[in-house]
Parts: structure tokens; C-alpha cells; sequence
């Protein structure tokens, strides 16, 4: 390994697939004007050959959030390394609010593949998943 392979970009995978993401929500909707909270249960699997350093990043809309408050709209998980095959099982409750209106809401779920530290991205996975709340 060269001093110079420490600051190059790492050659990886640019194509194809890298991670299955499987999403549920218990219950699959909420109420609007009430505090409640729906568990947004993630399964993720490292479908790649070789090991991958591994974020997960879920976004919601403003009127929903991760905390009672609904203020925070984004939460980072930092998983580490994946081996090849392994899957892991998260549960995020996404929260709705008093000022949180009837509609279809948009959640996204991304699996970020880093190099060298989370500061640098490789390559990512999405889906969305539409929450109602009535």
C-alpha cells in the first residue's frame, strides 16, 4: 500500500446493487393533531461482495420528527463495518405533533457505503415509503 492510496478515492463499487432495504411501519399510519408515534422498522443487508462501512440516514417531513417535539427531521445511525450477507434489524419511532396535518407523508430511508470515514461517500442506496396520517 502507497502513502498516496491513504488519500485517493477508493476504487469500489460504483454499479449495481449494494444493500436491500426492507421497511415497516407499526401502525402504518398516524392521527393528525395528536402526539402518537408509528415504529419505522428497517432491515438492512450488505448484498455486495466485500465488507462495507455502513451509515443508515432516515429523513422525514417537517410536522413529523424522531423526538415528541417533532423538531429533529433526520437521524443518522452509524453502523460500521458490514460483512458480505449480514443483515441488521433497526427500530425508529417517527413521532407526529400538535401542528402535524391530515396528508401523505414522505419518509426516506438511505444506506450510505463509506471510504476511510463517514466524511466520505462511496455509494448509496434509497427508498421511500409514504406515511398516512388521518
Amino acid at each position: 500500500m502507497a502513502i498516496f492510496d491513504l488519500f485517493g478515492k477508493k476504487e469500489g463499487p460504483m454499479e449495481g446493487m449494494l444493500y436491500t432495504i426492507q421497511t415497516e411501519l407499526h401502525p402504518f399510519r398516524l392521527y393528525a393533531h395528536k402526539n402518537d408515534y408509528t415504529e419505522l422498522e428497517v432491515v438492512l443487508k450488505n448484498v455486495y461482495s466485500s465488507e462495507l462501512l455502513t451509515s443508515l440516514v432516515v429523513i422525514v417531513p417537517k410536522g413529523l420528527g424522531f423526538d415528541q417535539s417533532a423538531l429533529s427531521q433526520q437521524r443518522e445511525v452509524r453502523i460500521g463495518q458490514m460483512k458480505p450477507g449480514e443483515e441488521k434489524h433497526f427500530k425508529i419511532p417517527v413521532w407526529a405533533s400538535q401542528r402535524t396535518d391530515k396528508g401523505r407523508y414522505v419518509v426516506r430511508v438511505y444506506a450510505i457505503s463509506h471510504y476511510h470515514d463517514y466524511g466520505h461517500v462511496l455509494n448509496e442506496a434509497r427508498k421511500e415509503l409514504r406515511l398516512r396520517v388521518e
